[in-house]
């Protein structure tokens, strides 16, 4: 038996072996591009795919390392970095994208990742965007060099637990459906990786800006708020079968608090991040919402999302 092996049975051995057969099955259904659902069939593991075919120039196409270091040598550094940051922050994405595989192209990797940590210390949700529109032509690479992995959760290979940083309760749905077919959305104070706790975000691309249905990997019940609030002004959190609507649209934005890297999770329809309830059902779950206020206080209201 090699070394690797032996290290391999060790790792396997640490994280235990029902948590190791968790994210075997991500890995193999996104191998074969399927997420299986709780009747045991299967169902597509994304619905769009940053990796079909694009009308974008490709970022390898781009990339022109002589001009690039010509731009570079006629300007301060500090000067192209305010310029990209700039791009992505109005949205300009084109210019943002060639302005990106110039500067890989030419070594200027700092430039890239200075911009990175600017948009994400400054709370900018053009981050995930940025790096969608990076991937859609074709600069994976770079994406995956410089940017957290977090920010690439559209990534078909990436699962995740999203867990309250308040509670550190990780969202899950109820076992049974309501009278409508929902399942309701809870936090749930066990953490450890298993299918109940293990999602996948799907990328949207619509109008200026990259949207996600969040679903579990093992049924297909995306993430929604319900049509009525409650006498606090919240709206419920569930998961439905279907997925046709803005209130299953998601986007995401990044906060840096405590030193920690954490995400807003905000609701299309109605604009409200999403949160888990002060109080505890007989369970010990905690019921998820939409909070009446578009309020940005990490300390109620930002998650960890952590790859599995």
């Amino acid at each position: 038996m090699s070394l690797n092996e032996i290290r391999n049975i060790g790792l396997i051995t640490a994280m235990g072996l029902k948590e190791f057969a968790v994210i075997l099955m991500c890995a193999l259904a996104a191998n074969a591009n399927i997420i299986i659902d709780d009747t045991g069939s299967t169902v597509a593991a994304t619905v769009s795919s940053t990796d079909s075919s694009s009308t974008e120039a490709t970022v390898s196409e781009k990339i022109n390392p002589s001009l690039a270091s010509s731009d570079i040598a006629s300007t301060s550094a500090k000067n192209i970095e305010d310029e990209l940051y700039n791009e992505v922050v109005s949205r300009d994405f084109d210019k943002a994208v060639y302005r990106t595989a110039l500067l890989y192209g030419a070594g200027h990797d700092s430039i890239i990742s200075n911009v990175v940590h600017r948009l994400i210390n400054d709370g900018q949700s053009q981050i995930f965007d940025y790096a969608y529109k990076l991937t859609a032509s074709r600069g994976t690479f770079i994406v995956r060099a410089l940017f957290p992995i977090e920010i690439r959760m559209h990534e078909d290979l990436l699962f995740v637990k999203i867990i309250s940083y308040k509670y550190d309760f990780a969202l899950k749905y109820s076992r049974g459906v309501d009278f409508a077919g929902d399942k309701k959305a809870y936090g749930d104070s066990d953490t450890s990786t298993r299918f109940k706790v293990t999602w996948k975000f799907v990328p949207y691309w619509i109008g200026d800006r990259v949207y996600f249905k969040i679903r579990p990997i093992d049924i297909a019940y995306f993430l929604k708020l319900g049509n009525t609030r409650d006498r606090d002004g919240d709206h419920g959190a569930y998961g439905s079968t279907n997925h046709d609507t803005d209130r299953h649209l998601w986007y995401v934005k990044p906060v840096r608090h405590n030193g920690k890297l954490l995400f807003y999770i905000i609701n299309k329809e109605y604009d409200e991040l999403l949160k888990l309830g002060k109080s505890k059902d007989w369970d010990g779950d905690r019921v998820a919402y939409g909070h009446s206020e578009k309020d940005f206080n990490p300390d109620k209201f930002a998650w960890y999302i952590k790859l599995i």
